[in-house]
């Protein structure tokens, strides 16, 4: 049995592509009481890609971890933020060996299978809906 697993492991990190749930880092949107207009976030210019992780805390998918370029910085991080500052999520397939790394280093990310492709595309159908009814309010 530990062979099986260690087999599933390897599998895994050897991938050369996954799908991944991406969406791109908001242009604007309102902060505090004064609803002061900001621009990206604090780690991500706006439009920035970002790579979604399946949900973890069974908190409705309203905090997401995700892997983007940082701003100002070459380097690629992984972080937990909200979905409310994500747009125009879609389903694709992921080549980058360093996304790929930071996808493998906790197993918390999609794999290439049908199942997988299946899902997100139901999840992005759902966000994409969801942010027009948001926006429409």
């Amino acid at each position: 049995m530990d062979n099986q697993k260690t087999d599933n492991i390897q599998s895994q990190e050897q991938q050369d592509w996954k799908w991944c749930l991406v969406g791109n880092i908001v242009q604007e949107w309102e902060y505090g009481e004064n609803h002061e207009i900001k621009h990206g976030t604090k780690h991500f210019s706006p439009g920035t890609k970002v790579y979604c992780a399946p949900g973890h805390w069974g908190d409705g998918y309203e905090n997401i971890i995700v892997i983007g370029k940082h701003r100002g910085s070459p380097k690629y991080s992984k972080l937990v933020m909200q979905r409310k500052l994500i747009e125009n999520f879609r389903c694709q397939k992921v080549f980058k060996p360093v996304v790929l790394k930071l996808m493998n280093q906790d197993n918390d990310f999609w794999d290439n299978s049908d199942n997988s492709r299946d899902w997100i595309l139901k999840m992005a159908e759902g966000l994409n809906k969801e942010n027009e009814n948001t926006c429409n309010s």
